[in-house]
């Protein structure tokens, strides 16, 4: 296809700008001739050039003034803008679907929106408490999710069953599913520690309690091995009391995107035992590096882990049967070679940037036909 012209708005915020692995997707965009925006927050209001596109970032924080300002600087930019922008793509169909939703029609552009999270699912929610602000959001996005879908020109999909609650309020729409873009190329197999892998955030919806659980039970018959927690925990007090002093078990503070390929590549298993998940990019960085994964059976991982093959799957929420699968990889180094070798001979196939380029160029093509 000729290339269009795309709007992208992001929730944000957006850590390092200027990195290979954040520019990289706009850059093959431009490379297949798109061109554009991208709206963005940050920690502080940055504007620079990225291929073709115009990354523009306003200064925020987490609150809802925030929020309602970044609503009112998307419309203004929008209206600012002096090319004709093709399409306005969202992150998500709840804040940026919102926003999308008025800036499409200020542009008389096309609206795409894209689903990155299992927004419906119970688990979203177990980490948000008693808070007042968790029981609006619960009683609220499924309402707004249903409002912005129903009047997307398409919607973007990580696997295609991740909004059935909503099929019959959509039926006639534009859907299409594929994986989202992960930047890979700086993930290498550095060497093989004894160590199993988790990253991410937060805490019970990512299975960490899970995990712990099931690293506890086999631990004690595989000397030398660790686990590794590593990300962001406001709460720290939730981690320390699972892992309660267990000498084989420690958390890492969260680091930046460009150190994820150090830690991934030295681990031999990683794991994402989560209770809800839309695709789990890590997973596809752990293939990257060619290590072995064990993963939830649950939403998108399925899609990213094929059981026995490239990967473990074990039942969500479940440390018997997690801790019965690390038990077997931890114990079987060939096995988990198997498992890392056909990761990556998938990852070949199904997780390239080729591979996403013309699974997005053909998506926008079909959207800007119909």
């Amino acid at each position: 296809m000729s290339g269009c012209s795309i709007l992208f708005i992001s929730p944000g915020p957006t850590y390092r700008p200027k990195s290979e692995a954040f520019q990289r997707e706009y850059i093959n965009l431009s490379e297949a001739g798109h061109s554009g925006y991208v709206f963005s927050t940050s920690s502080v209001n940055e504007a620079m050039q990225i291929g073709r596109f115009s990354y523009l970032a306003m200064k925020s924080n987490e609150s809802i003034w925030s929020t309602i300002r970044y609503f009112y600087y998307c419309a203004r930019e929008a209206r600012k803008l002096k090319t004709k922008v093709d399409l306005v793509v969202t992150y998500d169909p709840l804040k940026t679907g919102l926003i999308g939703l008025i800036v499409s029609r200020i542009l008389g552009a096309k609206l795409v929106v894209e689903v990155n999270g299992v927004y419906t699912s119970p688990a979203e929610w177990l980490d948000g408490g008693h808070k007042l602000s968790s029981k609006i959001k619960k009683a609220l996005y499924p309402k707004i999710m249903k409002f912005v879908l129903k009047r997307a020109d398409a919607i973007k999909l990580l696997y295609r069953s991740q909004i059935e609650s909503l099929e019959s309020d959509l039926k006639g729409k534009l859907i299409r599913a594929f994986p989202c873009y992960v930047a890979t190329d700086g993930f290498k197999d550095i060497e093989s520690r004894k160590e199993i892998l988790f990253a991410g955030f937060p805490f019970k919806r990512k299975g960490v309690d899970v995990l712990i659980e099931a690293f506890k039970l086999v631990s004690g018959k595989h000397d030398g091995w660790a686990l590794k927690i590593l990300g962001w925990f406001p709460d720290m007090s939730e981690l320390d009391g699972a892992i309660n002093g267990h000498p084989q078990i420690y958390h890492h503070k969260p680091v930046h995107m460009h150190e994820m390929p150090d830690h991934i590549g030295r681990c031999s298993i990683f794991a994402l035992p989560s209770r809800s998940e839309g695709m789990g990019r890590v997973l596809v960085e752990a293939m990257a590096a060619g290590k072995a994964r064990v993963g939830s059976n649950v939403d998108g991982i399925p899609y990213v882990i094929e059981d026995g093959i490239d990967g473990v799957l074990v039942e969500p929420d479940n440390a018997l049967d997690l801790a019965n699968k690390l038990d077997l990889l931890m114990g079987d180094e060939a096995e988990r070679r198997r498992l890392s070798d056909n990761g990556l001979e998938r990852l070949k196939k199904e997780f390239t940037a080729d591979v996403y380029s013309r699974n997005v160029n053909d998506f926008y093509e079909e959207v800007l036909r119909n």
